[in-house]
């Protein structure tokens, strides 16, 4: 399961959804199966995927059923239509060879499965960019230990003319990191912001690479409710479906991001 993270020193802080690699693991209310829509479009042409998936039940940890067969498309605000079709030996997923998302538009998700059809929409705003990547190393864990790791900071620079959302992804030597950080500019509004991933073990040698995302606020609530299902401990409140942006009856999100990269090799 992917581990939310926020960040308390300077703002309330909470990533990366891999492509067309498993569905989100979403934890449920015990009722009937819903269908599970993760719709994720990137301003890179082709970066894209619609996972769709039946759940099983809350308490039933084997895969959920993929759905084929769906009718899935997405439409830019001037009324253009982009037709998805599911990926060849991957059932329940869906691309668009060449479609990207463009900045300042909004986008509308429609999925017809059988006889059950789901929508969304998903605006974008400003195209984010990191300032720079840093490392510190550290010696220990809290105090404790000699064993050498380091701490990988990111920087950049909020648009103060809006309210803005955002998500952290990474990778370590190429594989997708599981911990998963979101923010939003509320304590740094219009200015530089730097954190560490700190979540995210990272050792000499290594190649890291973070992604950006712009996202709006549903992206936003969606992944903030989902942490607090995630909750553990005697006085976890009890799960409840996270807060999702699309109608139809489905669980989930849809999510179109501006995004920024920048890589980051450890010295050996």
């Amino acid at each position: 399961m992917k581990t939310i993270h926020w960040f308390f020193s300077t703002v309330t802080v909470g990533l990366l959804v891999t492509a067309c690699e498993k569905v989100i693991d979403v934890p449920l209310e015990e009722a009937d199966r819903k269908i599970v829509v993760e719709a994720v479009f990137r301003d890179n042409p082709g970066d894209n995927y619609v996972l769709l998936s039946k759940t099983g039940s809350v308490y039933d940890n084997s895969d959920f059923e993929k759905i084929s067969g769906a009718a899935v498309k997405i439409t830019d605000q001037a009324g253009t239509e982009f037709l998805l079709t599911e990926v060849p030996g991957m059932p329940g997923a869906y691309s668009h060879a060449s479609f990207q998302v463009m900045t300042n538009n909004a986008y509308t998700l429609s999925v017809v499965a059988g006889s059950e059809t789901f929508t969304a929409s998903s605006p974008t705003f400003y195209k984010p960019q990191f300032d720079s990547l840093t490392y510190t190393e550290q010696v220990g864990s809290f105090g404790v230990g000699t064993d050498t790791t380091y701490l990988v900071f990111f920087s950049f620079m909020d648009d103060g003319s809006a309210e803005n959302f955002y998500r952290i992804n990474a990778w370590v030597n190429g594989a997708a990191d599981e911990n998963l950080y979101v923010t939003n500019d509320e304590l740094f509004n219009g200015q530089n912001y730097s954190q560490p991933i700190y979540a995210t073990t990272v050792e000499k040698g290594d190649t890291v690479l973070l992604e950006l995302l712009s996202m709006d606020k549903a992206n936003y609530t969606y992944f903030y409710s989902l942490a607090s299902n995630q909750a553990e401990g005697p006085f976890a409140a009890t799960p409840s479906n996270p807060v999702s942006n699309i109608t139809g009856g489905a669980i989930g999100y849809f999510g179109a991001y501006t995004t920024d990269t920048m890589t980051i090799i450890i010295p050996e």
